[in-house]
């Protein structure tokens, strides 16, 4: 027998539980504004555009003129950021004047750049020293005794050299001074083939890590370049990458070389055996030696990491007989019950945020048309997990990406007319096109571009427009190598940016085995844990919030100080929060006046500036770490 109180208890839970079970779902619903786009950004009075862009000397539009591109000279004054400028020596037909003028962007610093060492040698008579000298080995006329000369020079005055590669092992074999001033000791062997890459710790960031494939699964990952001249250094050197020789017999210290230093003085000489200093991965290296000049480094990055999900989700029952054979589901029921679930699972222990390029339809030539709930139900998703909707401008078929856009035009004022989107998705999307598609009142809100991944391309952040910016992919996220690992850990190092790009159409139009989500998905976790564990420090932010925190990066300057323990940051043209990296040596950070800080790993902390002035307070520590 059941008595009355305990009969009305179970009655109460049972309707609290039916409640529950019936009505929150709807509720949700009823609450989640999901047709208005929370991400939209209006250009107000004082919005950050490309006006507003702080440019330092020698890299102004009107001065930086077609000769100078080439490899011309660009002269600069240091009283304009109050950091020495750079000075690169590359010929025309090199990236690595692009690549340098890239870096100092960033860094805010001023730049020359000279075809060559003997264009600058002339000039340097009636120049001030600069802090850094880059240079192409083949600008170097290595059999003229007065330019090797003249390096040494450099660097007994304070200049730091480096050598974005080397010159030919025939150069060095006999040219002793090019060998004292490179602190090559021997040359082991002209030419070596190794089994893996060690990358030191407290280089790049992310820590020690090593590309060897220890297990046959593993050998698809190696894509370095494991040939190159053996050189054993002499005394006075540091290195921060090795070979690892198949011959287990040789000794640690004798493995080959790859990126090491040679202290004179005051001074070091950085040399890079490889192509390391090529691309955007040669900004990441940039970075980590400069930080090695000085007895702390202090400059802004991005602070963004995002994940974007380039042509998801699919909304159309398209491609049904591949569908049927790779997956036994119509493409709806894939993204909806296999690939999202997936990706919210891998995502939920690391900060990245989300951005996904929707495409309500892959082919705009077949009949099958999306389907207006599904679309809905992904904005309803994607707004709770607070992921951001963009558009993407691609399709499969042959559809011109203006008629593809008045298609999405046309679905979106049928079922959602007031959506509005702040990011769209160009993938490798030649310039012209796409600038006349974002000329389209359907994209008026748009205010940044995702492209691919473009290992020609140095320009990672830029402005396409007066009003738009451009951000491109450091790696696909679809595909785990350890080059790409490489150069993640090179772009972390000099923006504190990450941008993975998935473009979900291998997977909804797979070619092969390799194509389907469960091949992807594996390489997709790898990419998550390895990034997500290496640079957790870094705040998980989409699209439109890495757009803002470029902006910000692109219009400020700054300079810092030291007195004692005290380090000062003034920051001018910032209209936001901006975010710095500081590398310090023999000191912990006690507490900034002007905002806050987290320590990435050891010695590296970034640093939140939230007024114009901040103090970055330190721990006693060495003295021989002051200037």
């Amino acid at each position: 027998m059941i008595s009355r109180r305990n009969f009305f208890t179970i009655s109460t839970l049972m309707f609290v539980i039916f409640f529950l079970c019936m009505f929150m779902n709807n509720l949700k619903d009823r609450w989640n504004e999901y047709e208005a786009n929370p991400f939209i950004t209006e250009t107000a009075e004082g919005y950050p555009s490309k006006v507003s862009m702080y440019v330092p000397d020698g890299m102004k539009e009107e001065e930086y003129t077609a000769e100078q591109k080439a490899g011309g000279t660009g002269k600069g004054s240091r009283e304009s950021s109050g950091r020495n400028r750079v000075v690169c020596i590359s010929s025309g037909g090199k990236s690595l004047a692009e690549t340098v003028r890239e870096w100092v962007s960033y860094t805010k610093r001023d730049i020359s750049i000279y075809k060559s060492l003997s264009a600058y040698k002339e000039d340097q008579e009636q120049a001030e020293l600069p802090e850094m000298l880059v240079l192409d080995p083949d600008c170097v006329k290595w059999g003229m005794k007065e330019e090797t000369d003249f390096l040494m020079q450099c660097v007994e005055k304070g200049t730091h050299l480096v050598f974005s590669s080397l010159p030919d092992v025939s150069v060095v074999r006999r040219n002793k001074a090019v060998r004292e001033l490179l602190g090559i000791r021997r040359i082991s062997a002209s030419e070596t083939t190794v089994e893996g890459i060690h990358l030191y710790g407290g280089f790049l960031l992310g820590g020690e890590v090593i590309y060897k494939a220890e297990e046959k699964e593993e050998e698809k990952y190696q894509d370095m370049d494991l040939t190159f001249p053996w050189y054993s250094l002499s005394s006075g050197t540091k290195v921060y990458m090795k070979g690892i020789p198949a011959d287990e017999s040789v000794e640690k210290e004798d493995y080959p070389v790859v990126i090491w230093r040679k202290s004179f003085g005051s001074a070091y000489v950085f040399a890079v055996n490889g192509d390391y200093m090529e691309g955007i991965t040669g900004l990441g290296l940039l970075a980590a030696m400069s930080a090695e000049m000085y007895p702390y480094e202090l400059y802004p990055v991005v602070n963004a990491q995002n994940l974007v999900l380039a042509n998801y989700p699919g909304t159309a029952d398209e491609n049904r007989d591949e569908m049927e054979k790779y997956y036994a589901r119509s493409m709806k029921l894939l993204d909806q019950e296999l690939v999202w679930p997936d990706i919210t699972s891998a995502l939920r222990d690391y900060s990245f945020g989300i951005t996904c390029m929707m495409t309500p339809q892959y082919d705009y030539s077949d009949q099958n048309l999306p389907d207006a709930e599904q679309f809905q139900y992904y904005l309803k998703i994607f707004h709770e997990r607070s992921a951001e909707p963009g558009l993407s401008g691609l399709s499969v078929s042959d559809t011109p990406a203006g008629k593809k856009i008045s298609e999405d035009e046309r679905f979106m004022q049928e079922h959602v007319p007031d959506y509005r989107f702040s990011s769209f998705y160009a993938g490798d999307m030649k310039e012209a096109e796409m600038e006349e598609v974002l000329e389209e009142e359907f994209l008026s809100s748009v205010r940044t571009v995702v492209m691919d991944y473009d290992e020609k391309d140095v320009s990672l952040i830029r402005y396409l427009s007066d009003y738009i910016t451009v951000q491109r992919a450091v790696s696909d996220g679809l595909k785990y190598s350890y080059r790409s690992d490489f150069r993640v850990r090179s772009v972390e190092t000099a923006l504190g940016y990450l941008n993975l790009s998935c473009d979900m159409e291998r997977v909804a139009y797979p070619e092969d085995e390799e194509d389907a989500w469960d091949e992807c998905h594996k390489q997709f976790i790898r990419n998550v844990n390895v990034f997500g564990q290496s640079f957790e420090g870094f705040d998980g932010v989409t699209a439109t919030g890495s757009d803002a925190r470029i902006r910000n990066l692109l219009a400020l300057n700054y300079t810092d100080s030291r007195e004692g323990d005290t380090i000062y940051l003034k920051i001018e043209g910032a209209e936001d929060t901006s975010w710095f990296l500081f590398r310090n040596y023999g000191n912990e950070i006690k507490e900034v006046k002007g905002g806050d800080f987290r320590e990435l790993e050891e010695g590296v902390y970034l640093i939140e500036a939230r007024k114009s002035e901040v103090e970055i307070r330190l721990k006693p520590g060495d003295e021989r770490f002051y200037y």
